[in-house]
This record gives structure tokens, sequence and C-alpha cells, in this order.
């Protein structure tokens, strides 16, 4: 792939952004391979559409030729540089779905509003009533609860852990090869202490 001369090309460049088509037809006839060879490179989503990013970068070339600036830099360097990745930015955003969003411009998420009631004015924090597991009856029966599982034997503990389970009293008698009886007897014992704590 030869490379293009510079000095004609920012001559021809500079043409075809003033309105001169020859001029257009030699930048096209110049950059046409060096710009479907980089869309392969930098776009391997897009090789089935090079030519449409192509024809895109000459659209942009002619929707605002006044943003092409020769002291700044070549030709080339501004189209591969500046054209091409907006081309590929316009072909890849046509392509999208309804409603998606592409790579650069992705939106924020939305702030979600704070919906709960407050109610009005604030009652004081003592005639506010406590109920669930921070209640004062709660925080008691499970300090209760935890004297009682220190203070039980293995097997007494094994039944509690299976109670805490939902397994049945046939289940927790099967696991630990006694009979049901016994762990109904355990379980009693267990109630009658909790009574008695409570």
């Amino acid at each position: 792939m030869p490379a293009p001369n510079p000095s004609n090309l920012n001559q021809n460049f500079i043409a075809f952004l003033a309105g001169d088509s020859r001029a257009g037809k030699s930048v096209y006839a110049e950059m046409r391979t060096i710009i479907l060879t980089v869309v392969r490179k930098r776009a391997a989503d897009l090789v089935n559409d090079c030519e449409d990013v192509l024809n895109e970068a000459f659209v942009l070339m002619l929707e605002a030729p006044d943003r092409f600036d020769p002291a700044r830099s070549s030709a080339s360097t501004f189209i591969m540089s500046v054209l091409v990745p907006d081309a590929i930015q316009r072909v890849r955003a046509k392509m999208a779905r309804p409603g998606s969003t592409t790579r650069r411009r992705m939106t924020g998420e939305p702030a979600i509003e704070a919906t709960f009631p407050m109610p009005d004015p604030m009652p004081a924090p003592e005639t506010v009533p406590i109920v669930g597991y921070g209640s004062a009856p709660a925080i008691e029966a499970a300090s209760d609860a935890r004297i009682i599982y220190t203070r039980a034997t293995r097997q007494l503990r094994l039944v509690i852990g299976g109670l805490f389970d939902g397994k049945s009293q046939t289940d927790i008698a099967a696991e630990m090869w006694l009979d049901r009886i016994k762990v109904v007897r355990m379980i009693k014992s267990l109630k009658e202490e909790l009574s008695c704590a409570a």
C-alpha cells in the first residue's frame, strides 16, 4: 500500500473542503485503502461495514469543513485521528438497538428518590414502641436461651439445633439414634427450663 504524498494530499484536502469535487475524488482515491485497513484493525465488529465508515468519514468532512487546521496537522493525520473514530462511532450508533448507548456516550444511572413516608412531626424516641428483634422482651428471651444453651448437655444441644432447623421429633430422634419418646421428654424439659427462666 503506497503512502500518500502529504503535500499533494494536504492541497487536495483543502481544495475539497472548499468545494472542489475533483480534489475530493483525489483525496478519496488516496485515502480509501488506508481508511479501510485502519477500520478493519480498529473496529473488528465493523468488518462488514467498512465502506459505511469510509462514507461517513467523508460526510463528516463535508459537514464541518472548518474543523481542519493545516497549521496543526497534516490531512492524513486529521482524517485518521479525528474523522475516522467519529465515523466509527456514528456507524455503531446507527447499528445500535433503540434505547441502547454506545461505548463513548454512556449515560449515568438516574438517582433514586426516597419515597418512604416521614411522620410530621417526629415522635419522641421514648414514645415509639419497640417490637421485633430489638425489643426488650426479645433481648431478654435471647439472653435466657443463651444461658440455657450453655448449660445444656450435648444431646440437648442437638435437640435445640434440630428444632431450629425445623426438623420433626422423629427426624431428630433418628439422627441421634434415640427413641422418639426420649426426644419428646427432652423437649418437655427444655420448655420447662424456658418457662422458669422467663
